[in-house]
């Protein structure tokens, strides 16, 4: 039985879930959520396109819908609504906010029993997972990052 995706935004991101999807044989790409006219838009794949007004519709036909939003209004919006009718998972990286962040979606997924996983990403993520293996490596060496408290290496 194959793991059965859905990706709602369709930038560069959404391509690249769109490409990842493929090459993992036990999951399968059960269609693209877009806020364009679903009949403009061309996936890589052929893969269906939907308008996002049609996910909720398709929610026992999803196991995990994958976010490909913006952290600065998308995601803070699109998470916890999604999060009550699907598994989600999402990059969310604006690091400041990423506590209330998960505090509004956490308290969907426990009303809706579904699950989220945020935050998920280069930055945040593989970059987190870099460093704490560097650390190991190098325990007593510096950390040099170019910025600040609470702001996404991206920006």
């Amino acid at each position: 039985m194959k793991i059965r995706i859905g990706i709602y935004g369709y930038g560069n991101l959404g391509r690249g879930v769109e490409s990842a999807i493929g090459q993992n044989p036990d999951m399968e790409l059960v269609g693209v959520f877009t806020r364009r006219d679903p009949k403009s838009l061309k996936t890589l794949t052929g893969a269906s396109v939907f308008h996002i007004d049609e996910a909720e519709k398709m929610k026992d036909e999803i196991d995990v819908m994958i976010l490909c939003g913006g952290s600065a209004t998308d995601l803070p919006v699109q998470s916890p609504a999604l999060s009550e009718h699907f598994n989600i998972v999402d990059s969310f990286d604006t690091h400041a906010r990423i506590p209330e962040h998960l505090e509004n979606v956490d308290k969907v997924c426990k009303a809706s029993g579904k699950v989220a996983v945020i935050s998920v990403g280069w930055d945040p993520g593989l970059f987190s997972l870099a460093r704490i293996y560097s650390g190991a490596v190098l325990p007593e060496g510096n950390d040099y990052t170019f910025w600040g408290r609470g702001i996404s290496q991206g920006h």
